[in-house]
């Protein structure tokens, strides 16, 4: 019983700790930030897209700098995941220095899984997309081939009368001398 209660005096102690230093990290964080918004400082390619995006990330979620460290893989699969909104996400970012080892494993493996499960999703709906695309392509080949052979039909007719009344033009013509 007294070593039940020694462990959750620890537990306590450390997650006191683990605040402390989140309240220190949030205000490092907030300094970091605002360096690099006076500075102008990102990463990107020269056309600067990346960079605006990565600041908005930056300035619309608070991520501490402990997570930038220790999880770098983790800020882009929170940022894109699609299971979750901004508050969750933040909620994420917050909740992420006091995980566990096996917790932070686990949250990496749903977000990853996530990833390819929607990858995958979005590969079938753009083979299943072609396959339309291609029977519908089809469809509208045969219809103007349809069209092609009922002009070439009608002027083969309208061309057999025209020579039909010419042919019976000719031979009155013919009786007639």
């Amino acid at each position: 019983m007294a070593d039940s209660n020694s462990q959750n005096d620890d537990k306590v102690i450390n997650l006191q700790k683990a605040q402390i230093n989140e309240a220190n990290t949030i205000h490092d964080d907030d300094l970091l930030a605002s360096e690099d918004a006076l500075l102008g400082i990102g990463g990107g390619d020269a056309s600067g897209a990346t960079t605006a995006t990565k600041q908005s990330s930056q300035t619309k979620f608070h991520i501490p700098t402990a997570i930038k460290e220790d999880y770098p893989e983790l800020i882009p699969l929170i940022l894109k995941t699609e299971s979750m909104d901004d508050e969750e996400r933040e909620y994420w970012f917050q909740i992420l220095p006091i995980m566990t080892d096996d917790q932070v494993i686990k949250l990496k493996e749903i977000l990853v899984n996530e990833k390819q499960q929607l990858a995958k999703l979005d590969a079938d709906y753009e083979a299943e997309l072609d396959k339309i695309n291609e029977k519908h392509l089809n469809e509208w080949q045969a219809f103007e081939y349809e069209q092609e052979r009922d002009e070439i039909k009608t002027k083969e007719a309208s061309s057999e009368a025209a020579e039909s009344s010419l042919e019976e033009d000719l031979l009155n013509k013919l009786d007639e001398l």
